[in-house]
């Protein structure tokens, strides 16, 4: 359905954006597929005009679903819209007051079907000029994706439109003795519909016929023979409620589907029948010159009213999971045009118009909907529990899914060790003793990871494996400075040989274990945990190779140590190559970790790339050539990466060179080369001025 957003601002009265309008409506249920604007040209070309000062032709095309019939029109929008967005709902009664002699005195209506017709009201506006409808309503009806033809029949179209009630106009002067019958379609009976097709009609399908013959095909299309013409001066007006059942089942056998069956076919309202007739008359009066007749004739068999619903306040937060007050309940449900009485319960009156609403969990329905369903929070089905794991276990398993991701395997080792292994690693000075050990070689209990792991490796070394890469999660033991026993967790890795040795056709000393492969992997883990400005500084430790460790900080908290084990520990632990350890604060990981990861979206705009290579001395770190500038280019840098590193000739002895890629990137808009080159012009200043580093190729 296509909705025009001035045509919905008659009803309601709005200070949100278009945007926020459509989304709006979408969280509700009434989703906004598409925004079209139509602009003054386009209009002219599709038969209507441009108007002095009239707004953007802004439609809105929504998808109705099903069992939601009231949504078929610009009034049952602006209800939502009111109700979504707390906004005032205003409609004014049609002014259509009538002159003698009355409807009565020239039109008799009967129902013979009254289980396919409901409710049929009748209304007859005399004199009428049958001219070219005013822009304004030629514009809606075209923006609402209909074709304007005559003031008249435009009119029953714009009312359907605005109030969902579809409407037919007959020539008063070709029914056969002013009488209106709504029956049964008779054996063998035929009729010519507007679109001049001879159609042949089921004895179970619905017309509306004069004395004669029929006349029309009840709530889908008008006959030839009343059509409104350019001769046309009374016309009668048509304002039924059919059975949809009937509707439907009439549009598929004939294979005629209409703007009216499609609303019929999905309710209409029968309380707007005599509403909207009114409506009609009005502006037949105003676009036509017409004269209204005194009163309707008004045929409705039983009269369909408002179904009453109690509904349980603690039950509908206990569904939802809110915690909404009846008044705030009550206060909802009335902006949906619902009557509310508050009592122990809340007694609901539900309009005519939602014929879907029919029992209590159809309000509590609509209480979500309105209140949002965003706002009903995320929890499990609730069940009996037979433990519940710590948010210690929880944090084991997110280092342990990372490390897996990593390409090591996790194993577990005995908490108590062997002494003279914590006595190899230099790792004694607070370790535990075992008062009665079943064992002299089991009578410590572990002060690290580390050495267990190297003794893992050592292990499966002797059997034949070689390429090995193991993490462990676990707890180590020691005696505190106040002479109490601390038990704290630690997370630690080793690696030896080829990180790919299963696969054939690479290089296996391409990824051949060593220092960097390890850091890498300690920066994966502290990544994945969102732990950001992380330092490693060289580090002294009895484990570790002199020139091959680091310490590892962030925001001044030292997290661990990584690096070659020492070539003495490796020749006592019967290594086969050089292994490579990490051990890692475990508590200290989980205070900095971050745990709810923040949405960037992707980028709209290209990056530039820049490569950059600059000489320093030896001794100056990478990380600190990165930091640099980054801080330098400011906000367009969005990374910067070490491409190559080189010492040797042409350099100077205590001399290397850093090969940089510098991304730069504008969340706003897109960078010119002009732009970059000032900001890589700063950058290069820098690290002359900080550095006192040598740009190479200027």
């Amino acid at each position: 359905m296509k909705l025009p957003i001035q045509w919905l601002q008659d009803f309601v009265t709005y200070a949100c954006s278009t945007d926020e309008l459509a989304k709006s409506l979408t969280m509700a249920g009434l989703e906004v597929e598409d925004v079209i604007n139509y602009t003054p040209e386009q209009l002219a070309r599709l038969g209507g005009g441009s108007e002095p000062g009239a707004p953007d032709g802004l439609v809105f095309d929504v998808k109705v679903t099903p069992n939601r019939g009231d949504w078929l029109s610009v009034m049952g929008v602006a209800r939502e819209a009111a109700a979504v967005l707390g906004a005032e709902f205003k409609i004014s009664e049609p002014k259509a007051e009538g002159t003698p002699p009355p409807t009565s005195s020239a039109i008799k209506i009967t129902i013979e079907a009254p289980d396919l017709c409901r409710r049929y009201a009748g209304g007859l506006v005399r004199n009428v000029k049958i001219k070219e409808s005013p822009t304004w309503l030629k514009n809606r009806l075209i923006m609402a994706g209909m074709r304007p033809i005559n003031n008249v029949v435009d009119i029953t179209n714009y009312v359907m439109i605005e109030l969902g009630q579809p409407l037919h106009a007959f020539d008063h002067s070709l029914l056969k003795c002013a009488e209106i019958i709504v029956r049964r379609a008779r054996p063998g009976e035929r009729m010519t519909t507007l679109d001049g097709q001879d159609r042949p009609l089921d004895p179970d399908m619905l017309v509306i016929a004069d004395r004669d013959h029929a006349v029309a095909i009840a709530g889908v299309m008008g006959g030839y023979e009343s059509e409104v013409g350019e001769q046309t001066k009374d016309i009668l007006i048509e304002s039924a409620n059919f059975d949809p059942v009937s509707v439907r089942r009439t549009s598929k056998i004939l294979g005629l589907t209409t703007e009216s069956s499609y609303r019929f076919e999905r309710s209409v309202d029968p309380s707007i029948a005599a509403f909207a007739l009114k409506r009609a008359a009005e502006l037949m009066r105003d676009l036509a010159d017409g004269e209204i007749a005194e009163g309707i004739v008004d045929v409705y068999p039983a009269e369909i009213k408002p179904v009453t619903i109690t509904l349980r306040p603690d039950r509908t937060n206990r569904l939802l999971g809110f915690n909404l007050s009846s008044g705030e309940m009550a206060h909802i449900l009335q902006s949906l045009r619902m009557s509310v009485k508050t009592d122990q319960f809340l007694s609901v009156t539900v309009p005519t118009f939602r014929p879907d609403v029919t029992q209590e969990i159809d309000l509590i329905e609509e209480i979500a909907r309105i209140h949002g369903f965003d706002k009903i929070e995320m929890t499990l089905p609730a069940a009996p529990s037979q433990g519940k794991q710590e948010d210690g276990g929880r944090f084991a398993d997110r280092l342990r899914h990372i490390l897996m991701r990593c390409g090591a395997q996790e194993v577990m080792t005995h908490s108590i060790v062997d002494p003279g292994m914590i006595e190899r690693a230099g790792a004694d000075g607070h370790a535990l003793s075992i008062r009665n050990p079943l064992r002299e070689d089991l009578s410590r209990l572990r002060t690290m990871l580390i050495p267990n792991l190297l003794e893992v490796l050592s292990r499966n070394a002797a059997f034949g494996a070689r390429d090995l890469s193991v993490f462990e999660i676990g707890r180590v033991y020691h005696r505190a400075e106040d002479g109490s026993i601390a038990q704290d967790r630690s997370v630690a890795g080793a690696m030896i040989g080829s990180q790919w040795a299963s696969a054939w056709n690479l290089d296996k000393s391409t990824l051949s274990a060593d220092f960097y492969l390890c850091k890498g992997i300690v920066e994966s883990l502290l990544d994945s945990l969102d732990i950001r400005g992380c330092e490693f500084a060289p580090a002294k430790s009895p484990l570790l190779h002199p020139t091959r460790a680091a310490v590892v900080k962030s925001a001044g908290v030292e997290l661990g140590l990584l690096g070659e084990i020492s070539p003495n520990l490796r020749e006592s632990f019967e290594m086969r190559g050089r292994a490579y350890v990490f051990e890692l604060d475990f508590e200290a990981l989980k205070s900095l970790a971050v745990d709810k990861k923040i949405y960037r979206p992707l980028a709209r705009y290209p990056a530039i790339y820049r490569d950059l290579s600059i000489v320093v001395e030896t001794g100056a770190p990478y990380a600190k050539v990165k930091d640099l500038v980054a801080k330098t280019g400011g906000e367009l840098i969005e990374s910067v990466e070490l491409g190559e590193v080189y010492a040797g000739p042409p350099l100077d002895p205590g001399q290397k060179s850093f090969l940089l890629s510098i991304a730069f990137r504008s969340a706003e808009r897109t960078l010119t080369d002009q732009m970059v080159n000032d900001q890589l012009a700063r950058i290069k200043d820098g690290l002359v001025e900080k550095l006192s580093a040598a740009i190479r190729g200027g």
